[in-house]
């Protein structure tokens, strides 16, 4: 061991096992959550349009969802690593997003037709009823959002507002064998490097559009999945650069809190995946071990399926316009309440098989 090289090797092999543990136990579960609860807040706020609630809509919902992309890039590609083979890493994916999704659609096409204000005969008979399910369920939630004669004076119509994102999660899953394989190959840095800049161009570019056209169409592309990638390319790299054993600063994490809340536009667009990337990462595997969420059970996407109609039905039977208070707590309590029982009865059992058959 040379006087030069030998500290800082030995540090090296005493902080590899310590971050490696962090692969392990980390504060995904937590922060998830979180995430969770941001979204769920901020919904509230919009979609009631109660102005003594209006507190809420300072939360941001747009930075939760990207801090959703970036723990699925980390996690989706630790999985993929981790699964003995191709066929292992669908069969885990599938497991844990298609059962629970697959119950809100039918939860809410069913439930909902008790406050619709179609006959219960005319409701299941309507083309829009067959639509909602069939479309919903290829994740095609933009054409066809709407149950017949449900939340027609709401704020707005949609049932389920929050899941265009599930069908970027699916393209993830699609995407990571290619990603892995190629930095298998190439290296993370270069090829995730060259993910987030495409990434970038895509958004960038189709936002500039719609500046200069009006039109949403552009908007709307913009958000869809080359769009996302740069959140998704950042959590892959901090998972690589968790798996080297390497971490993150608070002091650049707090830069990236401080760049989000301030930037705009065309900048906002090039540093938020930085940013976000560099707050999730380090409140992941560098800060304080957070509560073990998951302790009872990981409840985080049962909160994010589930609390957009709840909020839509409190709304639509009038009871955040008697008291938003009353609202806000009765949202809160079912989404708690439909998340455990998902947990429970949908989403467990469903990994359970999977972990008994793998």
């Amino acid at each position: 061991m040379s006087e030069i090289e030998g500290p800082e090797n030995f540090m090296a092999t005493l902080l590899k096992p310590l971050y490696g543990d962090r692969l392990r136990e980390n504060n995904f579960d937590a922060l998830r959550l979180i995430f969770a609860s941001m979204v769920v807040l901020y919904h509230i706020g919009v979609l009631s349009q109660a102005t003594s609630l209006a507190w809420s809509l300072r939360v941001s919902a747009a930075f939760a969802v990207q801090a959703f992309f970036v723990v699925s890039g980390f996690l989706v590609t630790m999985s993929f690593e981790n699964s003995s083979s191709i066929k292992s890493y669908i069969s885990k994916r599938l497991r844990r997003i298609a059962p629970a999704y697959i119950a809100v659609i039918f939860s809410a096409a069913l439930g909902l037709s008790a406050i619709s204000t179609l006959p219960l005969g005319e409701y299941f008979a309507n083309r829009e009823f067959w639509r909602y399910v069939a479309f919903n369920l290829v994740l095609s939630n933009f054409s066809a959002p709407d149950l017949p004669g449900v939340f027609q004076s709401n704020y707005i119509s949609a049932v389920n507002g929050s899941l265009w994102t599930i069908k970027i999660e699916v393209a993830f899953y699609c995407v990571v064998p290619a990603v892995v394989w190629a930095t298998r190959r190439a290296g993370p840095l270069k090829v995730l490097a060259t993910i987030f800049i495409a990434s970038t161009i895509w958004k960038l570019g189709f936002n500039a559009a719609a500046n200069a056209t009006g039109l949403d169409i552009y908007e709307k592309l913009a958000k869809q999945l080359p769009g996302q990638m740069s959140f998704f390319a950042g959590g892959a790299w901090a998972y690589y650069r968790t798996r080297g054993g390497k971490s993150i600063s608070g002091l650049v994490a707090a830069a990236g809190v401080i760049v989000y809340a301030l930037s705009d536009g065309w900048f906002h667009d090039l540093s938020a995946p930085l940013a976000v990337t560099a707050v999730v990462y380090w409140a992941a595997v560098a800060g304080p071990r957070l509560p073990p969420a998951a302790k009872h059970g990981d409840f985080s996407y049962g909160v994010y399926l589930y609390h957009f109609p709840l909020i839509q039905a409190f709304i639509a039977l009038g009871l955040f316009q008697w008291s938003p208070l009353t609202g806000w707590m009765a949202t809160v309590t079912f989404v708690v309440f439909c998340a455990v029982i998902s947990w429970r009865f949908v989403e467990s059992p469903s990994l359970h098989r999977s972990a008994v058959h793998a």
